[in-house]
C-alpha cells in the first residue's frame, strides 16, 4: 500500500495536522468529490435525460461493488439513508406480539437501541445487555438472556466508544440455532474492518456511510439474509419499491409486485451524486484490499495503543490487550488534550475519555507525533485532573 501516494492524491486533509477521528466522521478522498461534482455539473447544465437507466444501471453497479466489499449477493445490498434506517427495517417489518424481547447492549449507539425502544407501545420489552465495568460482553452474556420471547438480539460490530469488536459470529449461531432475528450495527466497522456478511450471520447488517466508508450523510449500505428478505414485511413503500418501477406504460396500474431482493426496501431515488461517489470509494477499498485495509489499521491502532501504555495511559477495555479495531479509546488528562491541541490532531471526546480512530491513509509518523510529544511533556502532578 503506497501511503504517500495516497496521502498526496486522495487525501487533502492530512496536509492540515492529523486527523485520527474516522470514528465520528471519515473525510471524502478526492475522487469522492471529482465524482459528486462531476455529476452535480452535469445534472445543473443539462439535466438527467437518462434518469432512469442511469438509476437503475449506475446504481446496481455500485451496488455490485458494496456487494464485493461485504462478500454477499448483490441482491442482498440495499441502500439506505442511515444506519438506523437499516435497524428499523427490522423493527418496523416484524409482526410483534405483546411480550416480544428483544436484546441490546447498554453501551451501544442509540442508532440501535432507540428503534426498539419505540415498540413500547406494541408491549415489546427491551432486556439490556449489562456492561459491568468490563467494555465489552461475551457471547454467554447474550444467551443468559434469551428466553422463549426473544425475538431479535441487535449489537454493533465495534462498540463506538471504547472499541471493543463484539463475537458477533458466535452470537450469530445462538440465535440461528433458536430462530432469533440477529440486527447488526457495523458503522464502526465497514470500511476499515474486513466484513464477511455470510460469515458473520446477521439477518441484517446496517452502516451509514459517513465513517470509515468515507462517503458522507445521507447514504448507507444493509446487507439482508435470505431470510429477512423473503419474510421482513416492506413497511415503507415507494414508488420504486415494486418490480418494474421505470415502465411508463404502467405507472398508473399502482401494482404491488415487489421487487425481487434488498430494492423492495429502496422507495425512491438515493441521493444520486453521493451513490456514485460512494462508488468511487468503493473502487478504492477493493483496489487496495478490505484484508490490507485491516491489517495495516490494526497495525496502527497497535502502535498507538503500545505506545500510549508506554506514556502511562490506560486503554480502556479490550483494545488494550491487543486491537481488534482501529478504535482506541482512552483515560484522558489534561496532558494529553494540550498535545493534541499542539499538534493539530483532530480526535474526539466520549463516555469522558480521549478516543483515537486513525485509517488506511494515516501514517506511522503521525503516531510517533503524538507519542514523542507525550514523552518530551511532563506527566501530570499526582491529584491533577483527569477525565
Amino acid at each position: 500500500m503506497d501511503v504517500e501516494r495516497l496521502r498526496r492524491e486522495e487525501f487533502p486533509i492530512t496536509q492540515r495536522g492529523i486527523y485520527f477521528d474516522h470514528a465520528t466522521f471519515g473525510p471524502h478522498p478526492a475522487r469522492y468529490v471529482r465524482r459528486a461534482s462531476e455529476l452535480l455539473a452535469r445534472m445543473s447544465t443539462d439535466g438527467l435525460p437518462d434518469l432512469f437507466s442511469l438509476s437503475q444501471e449506475g446504481i446496481d453497479g455500485v451496488r455490485a461493488k458494496a456487494a464485493r466489499l461485504f462478500n454477499c449477493p448483490p441482491d442482498q445490498v440495499g441502500f439506505t439513508s442511515s444506519t438506523s434506517q437499516g435497524v428499523s427495517l427490522v423493527a418496523e417489518g416484524l409482526p410483534w406480539r405483546e411480550g416480544d424481547e428483544v436484546i441490546v447492549y447498554e453501551l451501544d449507539h442509540p442508532s440501535g437501541v432507540l428503534p426498539w425502544l419505540n415498540l413500547h407501545p406494541l408491549g415489546v420489552r427491551v432486556k439490556i445487555l449489562a456492561d459491568r465495568g468490563r467494555s465489552g460482553f461475551d457471547p454467554a452474556d447474550v444467551e443468559a438472556l434469551v428466553g422463549p420471547r426473544t425475538r431479535v438480539v441487535s449489537l454493533s460490530l465495534v462498540n463506538f466508544a471504547h472499541g471493543a469488536r463484539a463475537g458477533i459470529e458466535a452470537v450469530a449461531a445462538l440465535c440461528r440455532a433458536r430462530e432469533i432475528w440477529l440486527v447488526v450495527d457495523a458503522i464502526q466497522g465497514a470500511g476499515a474492518l474486513r466484513i464477511d456478511a455470510q460469515a458473520l450471520g446477521a439477518d441484517v447488517l446496517s452502516a451509514h456511510g459517513y465513517k470509515w466508508l468515507l462517503s458522507g450523510f445521507g447514504l448507507g449500505l444493509c446487507c439482508f439474509s435470505e431470510r429477512a428478505l423473503a419474510e421482513l414485511r416492506v413497511a415503507r413503500v415507494g414508488w420504486k419499491s415494486i418490480r418494474d418501477p421505470f415502465n411508463v406504460e404502467r405507472v398508473l396500474d399502482f401494482q404491488r409486485e415487489f421487487a425481487e431482493g434488498a430494492r423492495r426496501f429502496e422507495p425512491s431515488f438515493p441521493p444520486l451524486p453521493q451513490v456514485f461517489a460512494m462508488g468511487e470509494v468503493l473502487d478504492l477499498f477493493l483496489e487496495l484490499g478490505p484484508e490490507a485495509i485491516e491489517a495495516r489499521v490494526l497495525a496502527l491502532a497497535k502502535r498507538l495503543v503500545e505506545g500510549l501504555q508506554e506514556n502511562g495511559y490506560q486503554v480502556v477495555g479490550p483494545q488494550a490487550g491487543g486491537p481488534r479495531s482501529a478504535i482506541v479509546s482512552v483515560v484522558a488528562d489534561d496532558r494529553l488534550r494540550e498535545v493534541c491541541e499542539e499538534l493539530k490532531l483532530v480526535c474526539a471526546t466520549r463516555e469522558g475519555r480521549t478516543r483515537l480512530s486513525p485509517h488506511f491513509y494515516n501514517s506511522e509518523d503521525e503516531i510517533d507525533s503524538l507519542l514523542s510529544a507525550l514523552a518530551r511533556t511532563p506527566a501530570p502532578r499526582p491529584g491533577a485532573r483527569a477525565s
